[in-house]
């Protein structure tokens, strides 16, 4: 039965030791890693060693507490005991120190383990029990039992190769011990209970219990390698989250990134405000600048725009040109998406003139923009083909508020907003709004209740050519003299 129990567990450790060694081969076999990922992995290999050199020294003092109590209460305490204690003290110091940034390198783990092997296995050699003892006995002995708190602290380091390894150490060194000491063994006891205690630590037992140590050490390993797995994926999968938010609002990333796109295509229809904004007079800029200073201009408008909209709760849903379009309320929908899009218009347009007092005093030509902001009902989903796929808002209420935005060309203010927006805002900022006469908006009958928000207003510009100060011809429509109303809360 013996036999048969140690060919079972020799041939198990050797199916797990294999599996273990094909699935968590180095990856460069596999497949190469990219850069960042490896810098992750690395920090975070980092942070483990950190770890589990901290846990070490703290369960050494425990342990030294423990042996310093028993020793105190027996009234005796053994040189040997201070000794290993001194001896694992240094090596755990030595981890914290290996392991600190700047000193840390790829084979200190591996010293680490091989020093740890290496002071097991002298204990078992050199303890003052060694002359007393069978030496079939060294399984029973107490450092025989540091193996799995050895163990334990090595799956800390997700390296699964590095548990093996120190597994190996183990058994190799324990099967050396015993099977090296065999032949100067004491004769065996012929008292009934000491025969007893060497059929219990006979070869075959001991055998046994080596193969258990193995088959813990594949199983950890095992544990590790999927952790380490995990952990790969998990890097992987927040780099291309990373890479993805470069292309889309972050806050549509964990839905682009979550979602099947076939629920992304039937979309839904929710409320949302709706902002554009526009330069003016662009054309006519873009034809006296090379394209890498119109390029440089577009970008550095695309900052501000972009930085307004999202600090108000807000993303981008696209640039055309130096069109601007941001949505609030997408992908979740909330009772404050017409403020924030109020308050991220009022922040777009002090963008805009802090950046024009930088370029007044560089020389360079200041920066006009119309912004129209409207709220209503909004289709949100992927639209295209199986190709070619886009999160995107559309609706009658998108159109409604690029009319609102190009208005602001005629009527001479700076931003325009609905007054359905000013209704679902509740007025809940406190400015100077001012009601338009109705107007209507391009390719629609009924005229609409426009608002203009105080504080802003456009330069005179010609409409027909867009340029300020000009006196254009009896073509051009005069600007709107507003009626001025103030703001107050209907609550």
């Amino acid at each position: 039965m013996i036999l048969s129990a140690n060919r079972v567990c020799g041939s198990a450790v050797l199916r797990a030791a294999g599996s273990v060694w094909l699935r968590f081969r180095p990856r460069q076999a596999r497949h190469a890693l990219p850069d960042e990922v490896r810098l992750v992995l690395a920090a975070a290999d980092l942070a483990a060693e950190q770890t589990a050199a901290s846990v070490r020294l703290a369960a050494l003092i425990l342990i030294g507490l423990l042996l310093a109590a028993l020793g105190s209460l027996s009234g005796v305490y053994r040189v040997h005991l201070a000794m290993m204690f001194a001896l694992n003290a240094g090596l755990s110091v030595a981890a914290i120190v290996l392991t600190r940034p700047g000193i840390f390198r790829s084979w200190v783990p591996w010293a680490l383990a091989t020093l740890d092997a290496a002071v097991v296995v002298g204990i078992m050699i050199y303890g003052d029990l060694n002359e007393r003892m069978l030496t079939s006995y060294t399984p029973a002995l107490v450092v025989s039992w540091v193996i799995f708190v050895l163990l334990g602290l090595t799956t800390m380091r997700f390296k699964p190769a590095l548990v093996l390894y120190l597994g190996g150490l183990f058994v190799c060194g324990m099967a050396g011990v015993i099977g090296f000491q065999a032949a100067q063994a004491a004769p065996l006891p012929t008292d009934p209970l000491g025969a007893n205690l060497a059929r219990l630590f006979d070869p075959q037992h001991d055998l046994v219990r080596l193969s258990l140590i193995a088959l813990t050490a594949c199983v950890l390993a095992v544990t590790v390698g999927r952790a380490r797995g995990i952990l790969v994926e998990a890097v992987i999968a927040a780099r291309r989250s990373a890479n993805l938010s470069r292309y889309f609002a972050p806050g549509l990333v964990p839905l682009l990134a979550d979602a099947e796109v076939e629920v992304l295509k039937r979309g839904r229809r929710q409320p949302a405000a709706i902002l554009f904004a526009d330069i003016r007079g662009f054309t006519a800029m873009s034809e006296q600048l090379e394209p890498s200073a119109i390029a440089e201009f577009l970008g550095a408008f695309r900052l501000r725009t972009t930085r307004a909209i999202e600090r108000h709760g807000g993303i981008v849903d696209k640039f055309v040109g130096d069109d601007v379009m941001g949505v609030f309320g997408v992908p979740i929908a909330t009772s404050a998406d017409a403020a924030n899009a109020l308050a991220a218009g009022r922040a777009l347009l002090a963008e805009i003139d802090a950046w024009n007092r930088k370029r007044r005093s560089a020389g360079r030509r200041t920066v006009s923009i119309g912004v129209g902001i409207h709220y209503g009902e909004v289709f949100a989903g992927v639209i295209g083909d199986g190709e070619r796929l886009e999160f995107t808002v559309i609706g009658d209420a998108v159109n409604t508020a690029r009319r609102i935005e190009e208005l602001t060309k005629t009527t001479g203010w700076a931003m325009l907003v609905s007054a359905e927006l000013i209704e679902m805002a509740g007025f809940s900022v406190d400015h100077d709004l001012h009601a338009l006469p109705a107007l209507t908006l391009r390719g629609r009958k009924e005229p609409a209740r426009l608002f203009a928000l105080g504080g802003f207003k456009l330069a005179r510009r010609c409409p027909e050519c867009e340029t300020d100060g000009h006196p254009h011809d009896a073509r051009s429509r005069p600007l709107i003299k507003p009626d001025v109303i103030i703001a107050r809360s209907a609550r």
